[in-house]
């Protein structure tokens, strides 16, 4: 086969917009170029496979074509390329997942790991409130936050993130840690080497840290110089140093602060591909944190529609994998912008279709999830204005409100959630009876604005909103494998997405 000469009649019908008889080119020398092994070239093709697909808006295959690419391009090393590809593939892939609402009895321990702290079901709430002049004032500590960020959000929270400088006594922080123990709190301490890991040794202001710290009677998450992964923190150096260094921390707070604190290790959810580089092991590390943020960017839109199409929930799918088999995995710090920064747009309503459906979607896809802390402050700490706080966008503290209203989520060190969900599929099978579904639902659309459940052809219940639940009744189909189909509409009534999700019903 001349792959050239095909490839060059491939790239001429692509200039002419006739994209589907260059399709038929390109997937003719696609398998030709990985039998020969040439994975880059098969990459390559797949990749304008992909891109043709999405041209004729078959947006399926273009997802197929691309998850193709990010393979064969893997198998050649590319690993940049390999990423982009399934970056543009995820932000075009529909999906559906089922689920029903059980008890929190009925799961026991199976997503507990036994660690400081740890609610054996359900996650606690934190927050970074120090910045919100509507819920804190620094000079007067009134109003502060433990007291005003719960009457903002209507409910108490379990932890609040404060910021420490390494080499400071722990008296800078005195009145947060007396306002954290009477209220009932705990901190995420942020420890912070701004002068380098160099300043970190084994001495004397180290170990009276640690005592001071489990005198304090404040339960703390003691986050030691975080994202760690990323080159704009001082602490970025070889992972064997760092290594060491938390290792060393890790020892000294075993030692000194058996019973007030829980040492937590927390890259940034980028770059990926060298978090488990720096993971000090098991025995150092009590928690597995990140730091999680979505801004508005249109920039990556595979369809070139000025569209941010990334999901909040799937930036959290590589932290929860390596790490939540093992450790309790949470959100140590983040949150979504309701402003485009660059053109100063406002995308609230993008912002609290993310946040209502990455709240709801944690306690049913990532059920080992056991903390999760906002970041309720707008500020310019870099090139890139960010826009989180709640007081500040009526429609973005309303959606948090209601998010967080969910018994998943914990006011308390020492609560428990009432309830858990279970999967509904061919393998997990659900109850003959009355059932509340909920789902998380993902397509090319950024956001969706309703959900229908069909079986049998006939819708049997809708939603207007993450987590999409609804009242489903599967008596009808005792001891039956059935397909309930999940169908998902856009804000202008259009049908966007099909997904049959297999259920079997005992």
């Amino acid at each position: 086969m001349d792959v050239w000469g095909v490839y060059k009649a491939a790239q001429k019908l692509d200039a002419q917009g006739s994209y589907a008889e260059a399709i038929a080119k390109y997937k003719q020398i696609a398998p030709e170029f990985a039998k020969r092994k040439e994975y880059g070239n098969a990459a390559g093709m797949y990749r304008r496979i992909g891109d043709d697909y999405a041209k004729l808006a078959k947006y399926d295959d273009a997802v197929a074509g691309w998850d193709l690419e990010a393979s064969y391009a893997g198998k050649a090393g590319q690993t940049q390329i390999g990423l982009a590809a399934k970056r543009r593939a995820d932000m075009l892939r529909s999906t559906a997942k089922l689920f029903v609402e059980t008890s929190a009895s009925a799961v026991g321990g199976a997503y507990a790991h036994g660690a400081k702290f740890e609610p054996k079901n359900g996650a606690l709430l934190g927050a970074y409130a120090e910045l919100d002049p509507a819920v804190h004032n620094a000079k007067t500590a009134n109003p502060f936050y433990t007291e005003r960020f719960p009457q903002l959000t209507g409910k108490k929270h379990a932890a609040y993130l404060l910021y420490f400088t390494y080499g400071q006594p722990l008296s800078v922080i005195q009145s947060h840690l007396d306002r954290a123990r009477a209220a009932g709190t705990a901190i995420e301490l942020g420890l912070q080497p701004l002068q380098g890991l160099g300043e970190v040794k084994d001495d004397a202001y180290l170990h009276q840290l640690a005592r001071d710290i489990e005198a304090s009677g404040v339960k703390v998450f003691l986050r030691f110089a975080n994202e760690m992964n990323g080159d704009w923190v001082k602490w970025h150096v070889d992972p064997k140093t760092y290594i060491a260094k938390f290792r060393l921390v890790a020892k000294v707070f075993h030692q000194e602060a058996p019973n007030g604190v829980a040492m937590v290790w927390a890259p940034d959810r980028l770059p990926e591909t060298n978090i488990p580089d720096y993971y000090p092991g098991d025995d150092a590390v009590d928690w597995v944190g990140v730091s999680l943020y979505s801004i508005f960017d249109p920039s990556l839109d595979p369809l070139k529609q000025g569209e941010d199409r990334s999901s909040h929930v799937d930036k959290f799918d590589v932290i929860y994998k390596l790490y939540a088999a093992r450790k309790p995995v949470f959100v140590s710090e983040g949150g979504i912008a309701y402003l485009y920064p660059e053109k100063k747009q406002d995308k609230t309503d993008w912002a609290v279709y993310q946040l209502k459906q990455f709240y709801a979607a944690l306690p049913m896809l990532y059920p080992k999830v056991k903390a999760v802390f906002w970041f309720d402050s707008n500020h310019d700490a870099s090139a890139r204005a960010k826009y989180y706080m709640l007081s500040a966008n009526p429609k973005l503290l309303a959606a948090y409100k209601g998010a967080v209203a969910n018994p998943f989520y914990l006011g308390a060190v020492g609560d428990e959630s009432p309830v858990a969900y279970k999967p509904a599929s061919a393998a997990s099978p659900v109850a003959a009876a009355k059932q509340r579904v909920s789902a998380y639902v993902k397509s090319w659309s950024p956001m969706l604005a309703k959900v229908t459940y069909g079986i049998g052809g006939r819708t049997v219940a809708s939603a207007s909103s993450p987590p999409w639940t609804a009242s489903v009744d599967f008596a009808p189909y005792k001891g039956r494998a059935i397909d309930v189909a999940v169908q998902a509409y856009d804000g202008r009534g259009k049908l966007v997405t099909t997904q049959k999700v297999r259920v079997a019903v005992k």
